[in-house]
């Protein structure tokens, strides 16, 4: 078998269609997780035709969704703790002396420096003293029917 790896090399493959048998989604929102294992199925058959043997239930998809971000995170080298959940920086984006402050979803304890959530130094002082929430935190809350009023929006 050969690898072909450069432009040249594919010029005369001859490529035919065939029919790969799947399984089916099942909810309206598995899709992108449907799509990430049948692509990683098709790659790492390649250049044969994959078996494509997943369970689709809800929970299966949910364990997968949650295997898959775990994936991804452990392969990122951005740093939870030391960067901003909004810039990817240590140091807020601006060439002026700026608050350097930083801020904690109450949610989902990401840190954003006080500059990226465009808060001023009263609003900052003041933060302690109130529960804030990121826009992927307050918008999860939301869609789960949880109440909002208790946090103010990062």
């Amino acid at each position: 078998m050969t690898i072909h790896h450069r432009k040249r090399e594919w010029a005369d493959i001859m490529f035919k269609g065939a029919v790969m048998q799947h399984p089916v989604q099942q909810d309206g929102n598995s899709c992108g997780v449907m799509v990430t294992m049948m692509a990683k199925a098709v790659m790492e058959a390649f250049p044969k035709l994959p078996n494509m043997e997943f369970g689709t239930t809800t929970e299966e998809m949910a364990q997968e969704r949650t295997a898959l971000a775990l994936e991804i995170l452990e392969a990122s080298v951005f740093d939870a703790e030391n960067n901003c959940s909004m810039c990817s920086r240590r140091e807020p984006p601006s060439p002026e002396p700026s608050i350097t402050g930083w801020i904690r979803c109450d949610s989902c304890n990401r840190w954003f420096h006080a500059l990226c959530v465009e808060m001023d130094t009263t609003q900052y002082s003041r933060s302690n003293r109130t529960h804030l929430l990121c826009a992927e935190a307050f918008l999860s809350l939301v869609s789960c029917g949880w109440s909002t009023h208790h946090f103010k929006l990062l």
